[in-house]
């Protein structure tokens, strides 16, 4: 192995652990943000689960790209899925973060469809080099009969 290439591999192992420490976090901010919305013409939109799931989404799209593996995304998903179940579980005074209503099912529910698309999309060959074009064949002459 090259330098250049332990260098790279060093720089998307470090990469792969900040988001890591960044998937928890979103985990533990999607927690207390799903709930929210905003009120429009008499209809509410549900600003914060779209956020909580576009934030997961942004950190399984960056573990694809830093680690090429599904194991780094089911890192990710671990890191995230660990304060969300957290913060679904009962407290001493009987309150919860996540209730086990529409708005918790459908954060858990949303969290593993983007996990699981995350984990099945195969991931594309890639050696660095942008892909060649390819010249167009001339048309063929018309057959005679």
């Amino acid at each position: 192995m090259t330098r250049r290439a332990q260098r790279s591999s060093l720089w998307s192992t470090a990469g792969l652990a900040v988001v890591t420490v960044v998937a928890a976090v979103v985990g533990a901010v999607s927690g207390f943000v799903h709930r929210s919305t905003v009120e429009g013409a008499g209809v509410s939109l549900p600003v914060g689960l779209v956020a909580a799931l576009g934030g997961l989404s942004a950190v399984v799209l960056l573990a694809r790209m830093l680690g090429r593996s599904r194991a780094a995304v089911l890192l990710v998903a671990a890191a995230y899925t660990i304060p969300v179940l957290v913060l679904s579980q009962f407290r001493a005074e009987g309150d919860l973060v996540v209730a086990e209503d529409a708005w918790g099912l459908t954060l858990l529910g949303g969290s593993a469809l983007v996990v699981t698309v995350g984990v099945t999309v195969p991931f594309s060959s890639y050696d660095g080099h942008r892909p060649r074009r390819l010249t167009p064949l001339p048309p063929s002459p018309p057959e005679q009969a």
